[in-house]
């Protein structure tokens, strides 16, 4: 099999030209805005306590950063994203007494996949972008060294939790025992 490497570098959103790192629940300088009112592959990072501990990330990938970014400053209870921006604000504020968390923007080593071309251009459409950070998430995953907030969620495991949160305990019991399911539990 050919070998061939794809490199992403992560660079810290920074909220003024040469000045600091946005921390999280920072509020957004005319710059910030400027800056990061685009597309992008992201990542926000609680940034480790001890060097042997593992940074926790969360990857994605957004039309337009700021806003993207926004949606989890201040989630929302009915945006269709709405239980992903709670969530992870939430874990964020557990996080803020003892730990900085950051957001970092994905920069694009140019290459080709079957004479496509992705570069940071690309980023701009939406499939290129999400090839893009699932090539991040992947790379993250395989690397051991952080621990990702992204969620993988099976549909039918998803449609199992709605449903027998709405039955109560013995209808849950009784479908569980008419369809076998109580040893796949």
């Amino acid at each position: 099999m050919n070998e061939f490497k794809i490199f992403i570098q992560w660079a810290t959103a920074l909220v003024q030209e040469n000045g600091d790192a946005y921390y999280f629940p920072g509020k957004f300088t005319p710059y910030f805005r400027r800056m990061y009112s685009v597309p992008a592959v992201y990542r926000w990072r609680v940034m480790k306590r001890q060097p042997s501990e593992k940074e926790t990330i969360y990857i994605g990938e957004a039309e337009e950063l700021a806003r993207r970014m926004q949606r989890v400053l201040t989630p929302s209870a009915t945006a269709k994203d709405s239980d992903t921006n709670r969530r992870l604000h939430g874990f964020f504020r557990n996080c803020l007494a003892n730990q900085k968390i950051v957001i970092d923007v994905a920069r694009i080593e140019p290459f080709e996949i079957n004479g496509v071309r992705f570069d940071q251009q690309s980023v701009g459409d939406r499939f290129k972008r999400r090839a893009l950070e699932n090539l991040a998430l992947s790379f993250a995953q395989a690397s051991g060294e952080f621990e990702l907030l992204n969620m993988v969620i099976d549909p039918l495991d998803k449609a199992r939790e709605t449903l027998f949160r709405q039955l109560k305990p013995h209808q849950v019991r009784e479908v569980l025992r008419q369809y076998g399911l109580a040893k796949n539990l």
